[in-house]
């Protein structure tokens, strides 16, 4: 396979599923559907979509809308669903529906959001337990002063696949110099020494607040999330539309760019980043368009 796997792509019909987050983002609140959809001036030839925030209530329907999507959406390859892994007692029945939509290999509860008395509620260990033993990977999405609380959380479930959204959410606008840049650094060589890991170089632009203190400063995490993991362990995604309308903003391909240039990757080592680990990670065994 060649091209880019985008490891993190979002769509939603908000004429068919709630999104509450959405209210008032004007730029987002409106379908964004996979005709819309940033394939990098056509780099993009695999993606995995990423659960994208609808209503608890519709997490299941929103995972069979894209596992019907074959037709608008053909470089799909896989699906990281959304699922309350703070619920154990009903989350083996959701994973079982979810076994019937096909393609779905990971889970996603949004733990950004959350106290840091979630980190040590045993009902998410429990839950993240269940999902190593049903062979599903959980991607944490989760902000900088959290990366601490999640590295103790998965020193609890060493079996358990593991990729770190948009780098941990860095401080972009304070810089990788600052203390809170220094203390996201050393959270993230603490989680990248668990062996179940990954990271997915995506999502910086949205964690900007323009495009000043995005050139400013991108470069730096980058550089430090991918010596960290290294590229059997990192992967690339576009976080579109979120980082394509929200703060600095950018396309997809110039994000590409950006990680190639940082973090000099050729030969092997650009396979790896470019679309191996992500879908050796993400078990696809379908390689979507050529």
């Amino acid at each position: 396979m060649t091209g880019i796997v985008d490891a993190h792509a979002h769509v939603w019909d908000t004429t068919r599923l709630d999104y509450p987050w959405l209210a008032g983002l004007d730029v987002l609140d409106r379908p964004l559907l996979p005709r819309d959809l940033d394939r990098a001036d056509g780099q993009v030839t695999a993606a995995i979509f990423v659960q994208a925030g609808c209503a608890d209530s519709q997490s299941l329907d929103e995972a069979k809308w894209v596992g019907g999507l074959d037709e608008e959406w053909p470089e799909l390859v896989a699906i990281v669903a959304a699922a309350d892994l703070l619920a154990p007692e009903t989350l083996e029945a959701h994973l079982d529906a979810l076994d019937g939509v096909g393609r779905v290999v990971g889970i996603r509860h949004l733990l950004q959001g959350e106290s840091p008395a979630v980190f040590a509620d045993p009902a998410l260990l429990e839950s993240l337990r269940l999902l190593a033993a049903r062979g599903l990977s959980f991607d944490a999405c989760v902000t900088h002063s959290q990366l601490p609380d999640l590295t103790a959380l998965l020193r609890g479930v060493p079996e358990l696949d593991v990729v770190l959204d948009h780098l941990g959410k860095p401080p972009v606008d304070a810089g990788a110099g600052t203390a809170a840049g220094h203390a996201w650094a050393q959270a993230v060589t603490e989680l990248a020494a668990l062996p179940g890991t990954a990271v997915k170089l995506s999502g910086l632009a949205a964690e900007a607040s323009g495009t000043e203190t995005f050139e400013a400063n991108a470069d730096a995490f980058i550089e430090h999330a991918y010596a960290a993991f290294g590229p059997a362990r990192s992967m690339l995604g576009s976080d579109w539309p979120v980082s394509r309308y929200v703060g600095a903003g950018g396309t997809f391909a110039d994000w590409i760019d950006r990680v190639h240039r940082v973090t000099g990757a050729t030969g092997s080592e650009r396979a790896q980043l470019d679309r191996e680990t992500a879908l050796r990670f993400y078990r696809s065994t379908t390689v979507g368009h050529e």
